[in-house]
């Protein structure tokens, strides 16, 4: 045999090997891709030879047309920066311990972007911050963020979440979101649709339930609800305040655009039930303000 002839020949058969190797990992991750929802495009994660050549990546934008075509105009409440980016993560493994790979809306409010999303505190059915700064805000490991914290589901199956709760689609993955339609709250609270009908929780209502008992011309009916505080929701009728509009009446001082009623902290308690006096960031006087803390 002459191995001067053979030799070259296996050479060519094995040095692509590793090659071979390489494509099929890089497959196996591509195969590991989440589908996007219907009508929404998924912004693809760069390799970092693609990234150093771009010279718009992570530079601040207002737009998209601030941003090379592969990448997308992105908001993150994280960090309150807005910046050109691809995405970050495709799962869970491409994040730093106590992140979670998750699928986020780019500015535009209809592309998706993957980025690792802080894991927190937040229980199954608690209120949730999807990006959040502060582990107070972010759901527990296991369960995702849709407005609701939920573990994931099976669409069209009501048995893959518990009692109380229905799955919907979001922009992450299905998830259990609570629902309390059709069902008895406890006394003193009432069935409450929140994040626009995306679920509905019993509720305590503080202020005036001016969902049930619309405002009188001229107020429009303000809701706060708080993650800190599952359960409890306030609902105001504010008139709007500002520099084109009329003085706040006499008994009321402007606070972030609304007309809130005045009380002074050494003074005699005037906030309604549910409600603390609370400083003015425009260095007004001090107005009643939803108290959140645990009671």
């Amino acid at each position: 045999m002459n191995w001067r002839t053979v030799l070259p020949g296996l050479l060519g058969l094995l040095l692509p090997l590793p090659l071979l190797g390489l494509l099929y990992l890089a497959m196996f991750h591509q195969g590991t891709q989440p589908s996007p929802p219907e009508g929404h495009i998924l912004v693809p994660m760069l390799s970092p030879q693609v990234r150093q050549g771009l010279r718009t990546y992570e530079q601040d934008c207002r737009t998209d047309a601030d941003c090379e075509s592969q990448l997308r105009c992105f908001h993150n409440l994280r960090t309150g920066r807005q910046y050109c980016t691809d995405s970050t993560c495709w799962a869970d493994q491409d994040c730093p311990e106590d992140f979670a790979c998750r699928t986020l809306r780019a500015s535009n409010k209809e592309d998706l972007i993957r980025v690792c999303s802080l894991q927190g505190s937040r229980k199954e059915g608690e209120l949730c911050e999807e990006h959040p700064a502060l582990l107070v805000d972010g759901c527990e490991k296991g369960l995702i963020c849709s407005g609701f914290c939920g573990r994931p589901c099976r669409l069209h199956e009501p048995s893959s979440c518990p009692e109380g709760y229905v799955c919907k689609e979001g922009d992450h993955a299905p998830s259990c979101v609570p629902t309390c339609e059709g069902r008895a709250c406890p006394e003193g609270q009432r069935c409450v649709s929140l994040m626009g009908g995306h679920g509905s929780v019993c509720m305590t209502v503080h202020g005036q339930d001016c969902e049930l008992n619309p405002c009188p011309q001229g107020m429009s009916c303000t809701r706060s609800t708080y993650p800190t505080t599952p359960g409890k929701i306030w609902m105001q009728c504010l008139r709007r305040c500002g520099r084109s509009t009329l003085p706040c009446p006499e008994d009321s001082a402007c606070f972030l655009f609304q007309c809130r009623k005045a009380c002074s902290p050494e003074g005699p308690p005037v906030c309604e039930p549910g409600f603390a006096c609370g400083s003015n960031p425009s260095g007004q006087q001090w107005v009643c303000l939803p108290s959140t803390r645990s009671e």
